[in-house]
């Protein structure tokens, strides 16, 4: 293991919460039924863009619009978002070791703002948000992007990411997945922590 790519909401950083109150507030913007739980669950397991196309097809809404609403009331709550835990912690030992850090994330380009006031972006050498225009995971344009650019060797590159389509898109690269959510797989290594990859380092 040389280096890891991650992927910000739900892996890096716990910032669920505020994306569920920018989903309200959305909601309630366009006098929508807001069943919290089922939209919660919908979005970790799938995506919150292919929710608001969900939603702008059956209620006959402007995708773009109300995508750009959101946004905006998720950026607005970019101070609710908190670390995972041991997150610094496993990012300083892992670079000590010599690992290379980046990440690749659909967040818009103030994930890089939330990791300063995290304390933590200098561990990584890029970020990769929504802003560099890459086609959205699962294809693999930003991994492929991070490899050529830093001749990354794919054998020893993880993409951690707490969703399917989080291996999925590592599947697509090349490359071997860490998740905190989907199960062992020949690509991919099931952790229940963060702290838990030190042990693969190690290992």
């Amino acid at each position: 293991m040389t280096t890891l790519i991650w992927d910000f909401d739900g892996t890096l950083v716990d910032s669920y919460e505020a994306i569920g109150e920018a989903l309200k507030v959305t909601y309630a913007h366009y006098d929508l039924d807001f069943n919290e739980e089922w939209v919660m669950s919908f979005i970790i397991k799938e995506s919150v863009k292919a929710l608001l196309y969900k939603v702008a097809k059956e209620e006959d809404l402007d995708f773009a619009e109300l995508s750009t609403f959101f946004k905006k009331e998720q950026e607005a709550r970019d101070h609710m978002i908190n670390p995972m835990p041991h997150m610094a912690e496993v990012l300083k030992q892992t670079k000590q070791a010599g690992v290379s850090h980046f990440v690749y994330t659909h967040k818009g380009i103030t994930a890089n703002d939330v990791l300063e006031r995290l304390g933590v972006r200098q561990y990584f050498t890029e970020v990769v948000t929504s802003a560099n225009g890459f086609a959205r995971k699962p294809e693999p344009e930003a991994i492929n992007y991070l490899l050529e650019k830093y001749h990354l060797d794919k054998a020893e590159t993880y993409y951690v990411g707490d969703r399917r389509i989080d291996v999925e898109a590592a599947e697509n690269a090349g490359v071997k997945s860490i998740n905190l959510g989907q199960p062992n797989s020949k690509i991919n290594q099931k952790i229940a922590d963060l702290s838990e990859i030190m042990a693969l380092l190690k290992a």
